[in-house]
């Protein structure tokens, strides 16, 4: 129960990082057409702009959780079942963004995340693997 926590928290923290940070960059794309003069005022954009420092917080702590789940969960089992951040992003894009979501992305975004779960569809314990090294040998008969 606890490694779903875990899943779902990291899941949330992604899917509020994507979020956050695409509300900072549009504000951006909104302040005038980047060209080699306006590169070094970006810079003072990321670290003035508070949806993008949101956004880096969130990605950050998502990592963290990232790399404790993956230390205590197989990588097969973790992959599959962060894809339902697909459809957790698309729902908030459209949600918090406003973003317009045609029907076949609706459907698309659907299929690929089902698809994924299921093949993710395990205890997701960590599974243990014997090294040759680690067998016994079969003892010979001297004879």
């Amino acid at each position: 129960m606890k490694n779903i926590a875990l899943l779902a928290v990291l899941v949330w923290l992604q899917v509020l990082g994507n979020i956050w940070l695409s509300r900072g960059m549009h504000q951006l794309s909104q302040a005038g057409a980047l060209n080699l003069s306006g590169i070094l005022s970006l810079e003072g954009h990321f670290l003035s702009n508070p949806w993008i420092l949101l956004g880096i917080a969130f990605q950050i702590v998502a990592l963290v959780l990232y790399l404790i789940a993956i230390s205590r969960m197989d990588l097969s089992y973790v992959l599959p079942m962060m894809t339902s951040s697909y459809v957790l992003t698309t729902l908030m894009a459209w949600l918090v963004l406003g973003e317009r979501v045609a029907a076949t992305r609706w459907i698309g975004t659907l299929l690929i995340s089902f698809g994924v779960m299921l093949a993710g569809l395990t205890d997701g314990k960590r599974s243990t693997v014997t090294k040759v090294s680690q067998v016994p040998q079969p003892r010979q008969e001297q004879g």
